[in-house]
């Protein structure tokens, strides 16, 4: 159990990266993991290094003895890297001294394979790790995401949003905000019960999803209102997404015990600036537009 909550069944969609510069050993660990998942095998630190930033697999098996590169400077540079710090490594080793262990653990390692390799410690050692490394991603989504929708909650979106902005700042690239807001939303609820506005919120975050490309990120900061965050968008692009969302929010119908329930959206939207000290400075600017967009009728995108 880990704090609570059983190791999931493991996913056959994990990814596990094989180091070693012995073609013998990597096709042994290749045929013993790949019941766990997809195994790629690489023979080199360097390879190691550019694969697992460009795909972050879920467990890195690695050789400590390898030319140019060994395990020890490949798993230091892995746990350097913001991107590949969190990926469990496994060392394999023909070594048994405990200073040697005590190298590798200091440095990041989360345990040991000694050679000559036992299958069956292979296996369970891997499935172990991987079955805590998705427990932990589990924690992780359930902290970081709305329990009724699924969307990244006000937190998770305000760490994420933060840290676009840094990025902006330092590299000069634009991004630009959304504040979406359901209208009328207390009606909704008012009319049809909360169940049908459960729904009504369920559906319009699966509709807005649809609409988005797999670097933006949603967010429900609270009841009806959302936010989404653009990277690489300027606000002529953004205007697009933002009309095809207003569109396709209008689109949805859901059935009710009375009559058919249909609603629209409003966005207020706008890029990031130089000066913005903040992401609270952001979303107040997308507020403003959003309420501008309230206050001339609803259902329409304004830009400040």
């Amino acid at each position: 159990m880990l704090g609570g909550i059983g190791l999931p069944e493991l996913d056959t969609e994990q990814k596990i990266l094989v180091v070693d510069d012995e073609n013998l050993i990597r096709q042994l660990m290749s045929a013993l993991l790949s019941q766990f998942g997809e195994v790629t095998v690489v023979e080199s630190g360097a390879e190691a290094l550019e694969h697992a930033e460009k795909h972050k697999p879920d467990l890195i098996v690695l050789d400590v003895q390898m030319p140019e590169m060994d395990g020890y400077e490949v798993c230091k540079r892995l746990k350097e890297n913001e991107k590949t710090s969190s990926i469990p490594v496994v060392f394999l080793t023909a070594n048994s001294t405990n200073e040697d262990e005590e190298r590798g653990l200091e440095i990041g390692a989360t345990d040991f394979i000694r050679k000559p390799i036992s299958p069956q410690i292979v296996r369970t050692r891997a499935e172990n790790i991987l079955k805590l490394q998705a427990a932990t991603r589990q924690l992780e989504l359930l902290a970081s995401t709305d329990p009724l929708t699924g969307a990244y909650n006000r937190r998770h979106f305000m760490e994420t949003g933060t840290n676009e902005l840094l990025r902006s700042n330092r590299y000069n690239h634009p991004f630009t905000v959304l504040m979406l807001d359901i209208d009328h939303f207390k009606a909704v609820n008012d009319t049809h019960g909360h169940s049908i506005g459960d729904e009504a919120l369920i559906e319009t975050v699966r509709v807005i999803e649809e609409t988005l490309r797999a670097e933006d990120t949603l967010g429900r900061l609270g009841g009806e209102e959302f936010a989404v965050l653009l990277p690489e968008t300027n606000v002529s692009r953004a205007n697009l997404l933002a009309e095809r969302i207003r569109v396709a929010i209008g689109d949805i119908v859901i059935e009710t015990p009375t009559v058919p329930l249909t609603f629209t959206m409003s966005i207020g939207m706008t890029e990031g600036r130089e000066g913005d000290e903040s992401l609270d400075d952001i979303l107040k600017r997308a507020d403003d537009g959003l309420y501008k967009a309230k206050e001339n009728g609803r259902n329409q995108v304004v830009s400040v």
